[in-house]
This record gives structure tokens, C-alpha cells and sequence, in this order.
């Protein structure tokens, strides 16, 4: 199916936030969230942006997260196109009011996935792909791991995935592009994380707290590809 990435964002930009409080989920205007208190960590989380990423409106915080599908173009599409985009969000995400940002590729992200030095390319941001990282200012353990499943002709980081790898022991906050079954019985498997943030399936788009875990799809596109959804904030207790 043949898709046009929507071009206009939401008029009066909003986030689904998230407190340490247990209270729910309430959607904010992007200008409103509530001052941060100093016991925690506040979390920005983004998903398949696909190459509508300048259109976002990123509230500050201490960790962004993206949880893969910066581009829309996939194998299909020219290497050095994909590379030109992927240093454009390179260059958004550096001015991004948020001290450290973590990024993991989708299944469109064929350009990603093919670099020989992705992590260079995408230097504003840690790059994790089935790895790990303490982040040096915030504390925290984060895992990342691009897999999804699928049937369409995008299909970076969609092999079989026979396990997760040890890196997820241990981890606060895991990423993965997909949330299918296999990833989260391999992640499982080796942690109980806090927070657990996705993104591939846009019509799952919000927040859902099982195994003890607070999980929150944050893809912006909607079914539609309307760059219309909210980011996702949570602020963690430290």
C-alpha cells in the first residue's frame, strides 16, 4: 500500500503524561506539564516520526527516548537519501531540550541499519541495537533493540528473533520498535524493567501497566500517517 506521510501536526500540541503518583494517564498541553520534582527522572518518549520529526513538539526533560522508524523510506529507497535524513534528525535531536537522548532503529530504517557506523552518524543520541547503556547524567539502565514483526517490504531488524541477548538483565527502561510476544518473552526472561517504551503499532498508541511493568507506545503517526499523536511523558521516581 502506497502511504503519504501527513504534513501537519496538531494545532495545539499536547503530551500523555504520566506521574509517580499511580493517579492516570492525562493528556496536557505540551507547555502545561507540572513541575518536575528533584526525586525524579522525566522521560520524553517519541516513535515513528517517519521523517516528520521537525513537526514535533518536545518538551524538556532529562531522557529522550525514540523508539525507531525515523524514516519512511525503507529498502526501496536510495542509501545516500536515507543517510541525508537520518543527519537532518542527527541535527534535530542536538537541539532538543533534553540532557541525554537514546535511539533504536524500526523496520523502516533500512538506511540505519545498513551504515557501517551508525552511532557516528546519529552522534546527539546513545544508538543501542540488542545492547545497553547506564546513562552517564540520568542513572539509569537502558536497553534497546529494534525488533518488530511484519509483512510489508520494511523490514529492517525483522529476522527471527531466537532470544534477547544479556544485555537486558537488569535494565530500568527497555525500547523496542515491535512489542511482539517473542521480544517481550525474551526481555522478560532476562528483567523486570520499570518502563518499557515501543512504538510500530500507531493504533496502540498510549500507556498500559502490566508484569509490574508501566508500558507506553508513543508512535506520533497515527494509522493514517498524521503526525498527530501526543509524545509520551513519565516522570520516574529515582
Amino acid at each position: 500500500m502506497n502511504r503519504r506521510v501527513g504534513k501537519n501536526p496538531p494545532a495545539n500540541p499536547t503530551v500523555l503524561f504520566h506521574s509517580p503518583s499511580g493517579c492516570d494517564p492525562v493528556e496536557l498541553a505540551a507547555n502545561d506539564l507540572p513541575s518536575k520534582d528533584p526525586e525524579t527522572l522525566r522521560l520524553v518518549i517519541i516513535s515513528d516520526t517517519h521523517e516528520r520529526h521537525r513537526l514535533v513538539t518536545v518538551p524538556e526533560g532529562d531522557v529522550l527516548l525514540h523508539c525507531g522508524d525515523i524514516l519512511m523510506s525503507s529498502s526501496l529507497a536510495v542509501q545516500r537519501r536515507g543517510e541525508k535524513v537520518l543527519r537532518d534528525f542527527n541535527a534535530w535531536l542536538e537541539g532538543l531540550p533534553c540532557h541525554e537522548k537514546v535511539v533504536i532503529g524500526g523496520n523502516h530504517d533500512t538506511a540505519l541499519q545498513r551504515c557501517d557506523n551508525g552511532q557516528k552518524l546519529l552522534s546527539a543520541a546513545f544508538l543501542l541495537q540488542d545492547s545497553s547503556i547506564t546513562l552517564p547524567r540520568a542513572g539509569i539502565k537502558v536497553y534497546g533493540n529494534a525488533f518488530s514483526e511484519g509483512c510489508s517490504h520494511n523490514r529492517a531488524w525483522q529476522e527471527p528473533l531466537v532470544s534477547s541477548s544479556s544485555c537486558s538483565k537488569d535494565a530500568d527502561v527497555v525500547l523496542t520498535h515491535g512489542l511482539s510476544s517473542a521480544i517481550v518473552k525474551a526481555v522478560l526472561a532476562q528483567s523486570r524493567p520499570r518502563l518499557w517504551a515501543s512504538g510500530h503499532a500507531h493504533e496502540n498508541h498510549g500507556l498500559e501497566e502490566k508484569y509490574g511493568t508501566l508500558f507506553a507506545n508513543a508512535a506520533i503517526m497515527n494509522g493514517r500517517y498524521e503526525p498527530v499523536q501526543s509524545p509520551v511523558v513519565v516522570d520516574l521516581r529515582i
